[in-house]
């Protein structure tokens, strides 16, 4: 019997809602009291935080403003002590021993400066004091720079007497390179004033930035961890992370507005504040550090003040919105135990009230539920059966009884195991149905074969439900099933003919009715090279080589659209671009009502046997030529024995009595002559190309020029192109190679193409020829054309076709043998040849002779053998 997990018990679930109806009122009573207890916590301490941020921002802007107001002040003192000893009209070198002892013992003393300097007008230092490591040293005046060209000297140099100058906090900078490690300054700088009221020079002083950073840390110690100093710019001066810092001297765009750029238009247009973003608590003020130096000096008025725009710096304090809200962690540790205490009272009381209410609905909605489940189950059209838990029948509904043949009173009651399960499968069945007191062992699904009345086995796919009683034990299980033995058996024939389409020598392609691929087997993905995931859904036409007519698809559609099958050959291009042939099958698949569903298509590459049928054609072809060739050499042979000696007579007499001067040879007779002799040497021509085109000589390849080959046939034909006063024109390309070939073959190749040239020119007012040869480089390797064109009349497409072959003639003297002995050298040279249209009139033929063929060698064609009488 099959047995399945059922569903979680509907008790347990009805339990669980009568206890969440109970508990969520007073649950949430005691929510909103707590909500309640921590608004006012939060409040209490988001205001404790605002001002403790606020105290320690003013902290650290009150402790730079006090350090700039010294540095101001030891500034002062140093150009008014130099001022007043009268040191800027004093000898240099009194001047400077003085200057520089005094600069000596005060940074020593003060241990504050990185550099106290005295620069005259023109910008040499006259003294540098620098201080390293609680060690102040007067530096030699060897090492002395003249820094006129910077623009911390022009700008202090231009200030008023008195006035004071102050550079930009940064990172200092020697000998064009920023010092390692970095050393941050900022620069102050006073006009040196002599008795004159004249400006003498400058004194400078480089404040170490280290120092008041230390100092802007220390007095907001509480907030180190996340409070911070910016330039104008938003650049980072000081941070806890130091990797963001000096962004400006760096050449990095690491800003404070890229991270929180709200927070950066408020803090940039004000002085100072506090407000809160989405980003978090946000506390400020501004620092006016030129000021803040001028207001550490009483009897300075504005006009003192440096120009252009004055330099600010940002004290940011910022607290990441996580840690605003991290009030919450603290009101539960302070809280928690209170209210987890009432929780748990309250959640135990809940749970003894919800438990007895439940029990007490329990056993009516299981008495209710049975009776509608049983109704239903007599009513359904699927197999329904009930088992106890000693796997006896309980119940079976009549759909059941219909299946199997058996009647009620034959079922009720009985075992499942003894009446409806096979031998070999009791065991198994036995065993799950011992396991129904658990019920995470029970399987999902089961399909089991039930015996039925008259021994053929049914094949049913069940469903179970489990059944619980008031307490909540097992107490049997609900069966439904549905017989698909029908169903299981169509499956097996399709995975039959399934595999069989898999393993099919052929290719098998099935398309949706718009012509999309659904389906290809693995032997069009080893003949056509594309995988199944490159096709589906893609139109067969990814096959197309563009050699199948429109007219032959559209035949096809009607064929199938008709209902009838088509069977055609396609020429199409694999996934490579290599081409194959394919002998199809194309039939549409309908369904019930008659409606295409999709077209199938099974194709077999008959590439192979397209490739032999053309060998067989080509070998037949070759055959019948070598027939035609044997019976041609024998009349040739015929004709040379029986014609030649009596034509050499002939022409001897002919000749002799050309020659004669006897006055009973007159002029008409001579003339007569001639004539007789033209027709004899044509003649011995058609004998001459017949015995050469029907006995082909052996090839005599060598090394040898192009352009002297081509200058002998020329030569050769010199004698008509003076009689016809035809215009020749030759162009060698330079650089033409040697080619390895019959110079022999190839004269009577080039004689013979120049030949008809000349003679194709009949009748032309201007008649021409033309002759070039040039260098080819082509995928199989270097090759020499060479192009002969002339004026002529031209040649037609359909006589281009046959003009090659053997005895074909458009005029009306000749074998028609000389091209197709044109032919038959060059396929032996393994060259090519091509005809087409001069331009505005004529032909050109183009003769493509590679430089070195692979294989050539002295070899005669395969004829069959023709005797010598």
């Amino acid at each position: 019997m099959p047995i399945v997990q059922p569903p979680t018990p509907p008790t347990q679930l009805g339990k669980l809602r009568t206890f969440v109806r109970m508990f969520l009122p007073i649950l949430l009573v005691l929510l909103i009291i707590g909500a309640m207890h921590y608004y006012t916590f939060y409040t209490t301490e988001h205001s404790r935080m605002e001002s403790m941020e606020s105290l320690n921002v003013d902290l650290a802007q009150r402790m730079i403003r006090e350090d700039i107001a010294d540095v101001v002040k030891d500034l002062r003192f140093l150009a008014e002590h130099i001022e007043k000893q009268g040191l800027p009209e004093a000898l240099p070198w009194t001047r400077e021993q003085r200057i520089a002892e005094e600069f000596k013992v005060f940074a020593r003393n003060k241990g504050l400066y990185d550099q106290i300097r005295y620069l005259d007008n023109s910008g040499m230092e006259i003294v540098r004091v620098n201080y390293n490591d609680g060690n102040a040293e007067v530096v030699p005046y060897g090492e002395l720079q003249n820094k006129s060209g910077r623009y911390y000297f022009r700008e202090a140099l231009a200030q008023e007497p008195g006035g004071i100058y102050l550079s930009r906090f940064d990172l200092n900078v020697e000998n064009g390179e920023i010092e390692k490690p970095f050393k941050p300054v900022i620069r102050f700088g006073t006009p040196v004033i002599d008795h004159n009221g004249n400006k003498s020079g400058i004194v400078l002083i480089n404040y170490l930035g280290a120092r008041l950073i230390d100092n802007f840390t220390r007095a907001a110690a509480s907030i180190a961890d996340h409070i911070e100093l910016l330039n104008g710019e938003g650049y980072w001066l000081s941070s806890p992370r130091h990797e963001n810092e000096w962004g400006f001297m760096l050449d990095r765009n690491i800003r404070f507005q890229n991270d929180h750029p709200i927070a950066w238009n408020v803090i940039s247009a004000h002085d100072t504040g506090q407000f809160e973003t989405g980003d978090g608590l946000f506390t400020f003020t501004t620092i006016h550090p030129l000021k803040t130096a001028l207001a550490a000096v009483p009897d300075l008025d504005g006009n003192s003040m440096q120009q252009g725009p004055l330099p600010r710096w940002k004290i940011v304090s910022y607290i990441p919105a996580r840690q605003v809200a991290s009030t919450l962690p603290q009101f539960l540790k302070n809280n928690a135990a209170l209210y987890l205490s009432m929780f748990i009272l309250l959640f135990i009381g809940t749970g003894f009230l919800a438990r007895t209410t439940h029990l007490h609905r329990i056993a009516d909605a299981q008495r209710a539920y049975e009776q509608r489940f049983r109704h239903t189950l007599e009513n359904i059209d699927l197999a329904a059966v009930a088992l106890n838990r000693n796997g006896e029948v309980t119940f079976c509904n009549n759909h059941f009884l219909d299946i199997t043949g058996w009647k009620r009173d034959e079922v009720i009651g009985r075992s499942w195991t003894a009446r409806f399960v096979s031998a070999e499968d009791r065991e198994n069945v036995s065993a799950i149905i011992a396991t129904m007191d658990d019920p995470s062992r029970f399987p999902s699904h089961l399909e089991l074969l039930v015996k039925t009345r008259d021994g053929n086995p049914r094949l049913i796919a069940w469903n179970n439900t489990l059944s619980f009683d008031s307490k909540g034990e097992v107490i049997g299980v609900t069966g439904i099933g549905e017989d698909i033995t029908e169903m299981r058996r169509t499956q097996t024939e399709l995975l039959k003919l399934y595999q069989a389409v898999e393993q099919s020598p052929s290719s098998v392609v099935i398309t949706s009715p718009n012509g999309d691929i659904e389906y290809v087997n693995p032997k069009f993905t080893e003949v056509s090279g594309y995988g199944a995931e490159e096709v589906i859904g893609k139109n067969p036409r990814i096959l197309k080589s563009g050699e199948t007519g429109p007219d032959e698809y559209a035949d096809l559609w009607e064929t199938i659209h008709n209902g009838g099958e088509w069977r055609g050959e396609f020429h199409n291009r694999r996934k490579d671009g290599s081409l194959y042939w394919e002998a199809a099958a194309i039939s549409a698949i309908r369904d019930s009502e008659g409606n295409i569903t999709s077209i199938l298509a099974v194709k077999e590459d008959i590439t192979e046997k397209k490739r032999l049928e053309t060998e067989v054609e080509k070998q037949n072809r070759e055959l019948a030529l070598a027939e035609t060739m044997a019976a041609m050499g024998r009349m040739a042979s015929m004709i040379a024995h029986d014609l030649r000696n009596p034509l050499s007579s002939v022409k001897m007499t002919l000749q002799i009595l050309g020659k004669k001067n006897a006055p009973a040879t007159g002029k008409d007779t001579r003339e007569l002559c001639g004539i007789s002799l033209e027709q004899i040497r044509y003649m011995e021509e058609i004998l001459s190309d017949m015995l050469s085109y029907s006995r082909p000589d052996a090839l005599k390849p060598e090394w040898i020029p192009m352009d002297k080959v081509i200058d002998l046939a020329v030569s050769m034909s010199q004698r008509r192109q003076y009689k016809k006063k035809i215009h020749l024109y030759t162009q060698y390309h330079s650089g033409l190679p040697t080619i390895h070939a019959d110079p022999t073959k190839l004269r009577q190749v080039f004689s013979n193409l120049i030949s008809n040239a000349f003679q194709a020119t009949l009748g032309s007012d201007h008649p021409e020829v033309s002759i070039e040869a040039m260098i080819e480089l082509g995928d199989e390797g270097t090759s020499v054309r060479v192009d002969i064109c002339d004026n002529g009349c031209g040649i037609s497409r359909e006589e281009r076709q046959r003009i090659f072959e053997p005895f074909y003639t458009t005029r009306a003297k000749g074998t028609g043998l000389g091209l197709a002995i044109v032919k038959r050298i060059l396929d032996q040279h393994k060259a090519t040849i091509e005809v087409s249209d001069n331009q505005p009139r004529g032909t050109c033929f183009s003769v493509v002779l590679p430089i070195n063929p692979a294989n050539l060698s002295p070899r005669r064609e395969t004829v069959m053998e023709i005797e010598q009488s």
